[in-house]
């Protein structure tokens, strides 16, 4: 049978995902494990090539990455992974096991990615739900291992946990994004179920990511008072070749 890193290599990206997923835990196991753990490296590197070609694109056109305050005060758009991203992954498969294959890849091979920020020629760019994945948090200079362990340990001494899974936070929600009072962060919910992770009840990270990707790193339709469509072809050139993962 063919290895699934040799179909995924070969562009059966979303065929993989369907079998990988569908082996639920044995991903595991074994007899799997190896190979489902190249796919998700795989992935990942697919994933910075992505995020650092949409990055160069944005910044070309005059993109500022801001963070979502009142000030919009401007930050970096993407951060590589820090010198401990491998120890915060290594701990987060320990503490949460089973973990997701593809969060652990990202954290080790991508970063964190921020395109919450001002484009000059799509000022309303901040409500179209534009792409964060922030699990090092490294632009408040790290320390998230210490707040995720902080976030374990109310959930674990909550006497109300069995009625909803723990979240692992990486990003606010479309709105906060824009700085307008909105719902809970986005997360991956834990323990894990297999190699991929869900973003809530019904969406894989994986996929999640492809949406972002193919609508330029700005997949929201959000409307509000004001709003104005990007100009033609603008997502459509931000999104140009951009890897499926």
């Amino acid at each position: 049978m063919t290895s699934h890193i040799a179909r995924y290599q070969a562009g059966d990206h979303d065929g993989v995902w369907r079998d990988l997923r569908a082996l639920g835990m044995d991903a595991f196991g074994v007899r799997h494990r190896e190979d489902a753990q190249a796919v998700a490296r795989e992935m990942a590197s697919r994933a910075r090539q992505n995020v650092e070609t949409l990055v160069e694109r944005l910044q070309a056109d005059g993109f500022t990455a801001t963070r979502n305050d009142d000030d919009a005060t401007p930050r970096p758009p993407h951060f590589p992974p820090a010198d401990g991203a491998p120890a915060l992954a290594d701990w987060m498969e320990e503490t949460f096991a089973p973990f997701p294959m593809t969060v652990a890849a990202w954290i080790r091979q991508v970063g964190d990615v921020w395109l919450v920020g001002e484009h000059p020629r799509w000022p309303e760019s901040v409500l179209a739900d534009p792409l964060v994945v922030e699990f090092e948090h490294t632009v408040h200079g790290g320390g998230a291992r210490g707040y995720y362990e902080g976030e374990w340990k109310l959930w674990t001494e909550d006497d109300e946990r069995d009625a909803y899974p723990f979240q692992l936070d990486y990003a606010p929600d479309a709105l906060h994004k824009a700085n307008i009072s909105g719902d809970g962060p986005y997360g991956i919910l834990l323990s894990g179920s297999g190699v991929d992770g869900l973003v809530g009840p019904t969406t894989w990270f994986v996929d999640d990511l492809n949406d972002a990707f193919a609508a330029g790193g700005f997949p929201g339709e959000l409307r509000a008072e004001g709003y104005v469509d990007p100009p033609a072809g603008l997502r459509e050139g931000l999104a140009r070749d951009l890897l499926r993962l």
